[in-house]
Parts: structure tokens; sequence; C-alpha cells
């Protein structure tokens, strides 16, 4: 297949793919493809949630491999490091001996790391993993940097709407329940839009419980949640006072 057609294959996969965790599987799988590497493995960072990621991988060793990169803070860890980095040789790398170690002990022999940006916001990391040493090094093997770079911005493009779109339909999710939460405190105990918000955000900040979570439980169950055990955090120190008590039965 030509690199004509696999990239417009490639881009009306991933763009018409509307479930997230397979856009991103097919993702990697696209990525040893034109690569020809033994595994790869996506990260794609989640933009309404901070810290949460997907992960997926061709395999269940490259996400084990993927999970040492985070734990050891190797390639990627930081909008400081470059675009791409290689690890030409897990045996003998020097700038992230601990993953590289790692890794070898997993059977990679050589390893690489590469950003994706689109639009000038963070959307994930490619990792690139193979059984030989080198492998990932222009002068040792025929690496086509520029088809490396179509795809990272292909691959870019296509999981950064896909999550725009996610995290839309998820902040709307989240306003719907929110605000239905609101109407049965307004309507059980006649408070106000705003003291509503406030009794939703107590239970939440005291049970240690996500906002949306403390209201989808009151709009499922017609109840507020209940902190598990060790989970409470005592009220600042006059809350009371300025009005953030909870009425008698919420």
């Amino acid at each position: 297949m030509t690199d004509d057609r696999f990239f417009a294959m490639l881009a009306e996969d991933l763009q018409t793919e509307p479930d997230l965790r397979q856009t991103v599987i097919r993702a990697a799988g696209y990525a040893r493809a034109l690569l020809g590497t033994d595994d790869a493995v996506i990260r794609f960072h989640r933009a309404s949630i901070p810290g949460e990621a997907r992960v997926a991988a061709t395999s269940a060793q490259a996400e084990n491999a993927d999970d040492l990169r985070m734990l050891h803070r190797a390639p990627g860890a930081s909008r400081r490091d470059p675009d791409r980095i290689v690890v030409a040789d897990t045996a003998t790398d020097t700038l992230y001996p601990a993953w590289s170690r790692s890794i070898l002990a997993l059977g990679y022999g050589s390893a690489m790391t590469v950003r994706l940006d689109a639009r000038r916001h963070s959307v994930g990391l490619l990792t690139v993993l193979s059984e030989h040493r080198n492998d990932f090094s222009p002068t040792a093997r025929r690496l086509d940097l520029d088809a490396l770079d179509t795809l990272v911005r292909h691959m870019s493009v296509a999981l950064y709407d896909l999550r725009a779109a996610v995290d839309f339909d998820a902040a709307i999710e989240s306003r719907t329940v929110v605000g239905q939460a609101q109407g049965i405190l307004m309507e059980r105990h006649g408070l106000d839009q705003h003291r509503s918000f406030e009794v939703l955000r107590r239970h939440s900040q005291q049970g240690n419980i996500k906002l949306t979570d403390v209201a989808r439980a009151l709009v499922d169950t017609r109840e507020l949640p209940q902190p598990a055990p060790g989970r409470t955090r005592s009220a600042a120190p006059g809350a009371a006072a300025r009005g953030f008590e909870t009425p008698a039965s919420a």
C-alpha cells in the first residue's frame, strides 16, 4: 500500500470512528503498521478530567512498558521534553536508565516516544517499541521521518477533535444532572438556585465526592449520598455562619 493510500485510509478511519477508545486503539495499530515496530502505545489525555488518561496498546506487554515509563518519569513526562525522543539501545541508554532497564527486561531493545500536539494543546503521547536495538535511528534503518511526522499530525488532529466532542458531551451531561439535582432541592426545601448549588457543593467537599456524582446520586435516589467512612472532611470554620448549612432533611 502506498503512503498516500495509507494516510487516506488512516484519516478517514480515525475521523469517522465515534468511539474514543476504539479510535485510540486503531491509532496505535496504524503506528505499528507504518513504522514496522513490534508494539505501539498511545497515552491519550482527557481535557475535562485533569490527570485522567486513556491508554491503548497493541499488547499487554507494551502497556506495561508505558506504565513503567510513567513510573520512571521517562520520555514525554513533560512538555519540556523534545517532540521526539529515541532510546536507541535499552541495554546502554544513559538518558532514562531506570526505564530502559525495565523495558529491556520485557524484551525491548529500543523505543521512541513522540508528543501528540494539535492546535497548541497536548493530546497525548505515542510510544513505539522494538525488540531490536537501534530500530529508531535513521542511520540504522530506513525510518521515514516524513512519514512519521505525517502520521503524528493525522493522529493528533483526529484525537483532539474527538476529545473535544467527548468532553463537550460530558460537560453538557454534567450541567444537566447538576441542574436536575438543584431542581429537586429547590422544590423540596424552598431553596433558590444559588443556595441549592451550595448544598451540593458542601456535600461534595465534606464527603470528598465529585460534585456531579453527588448530583447524580440525588437525581437517581432522591437522597444525597453519605460519605464513606474515613472520607468525611470537616467544614471550613464559619461555614454555617456564612449560610452554607444543609437543610435538615438534605
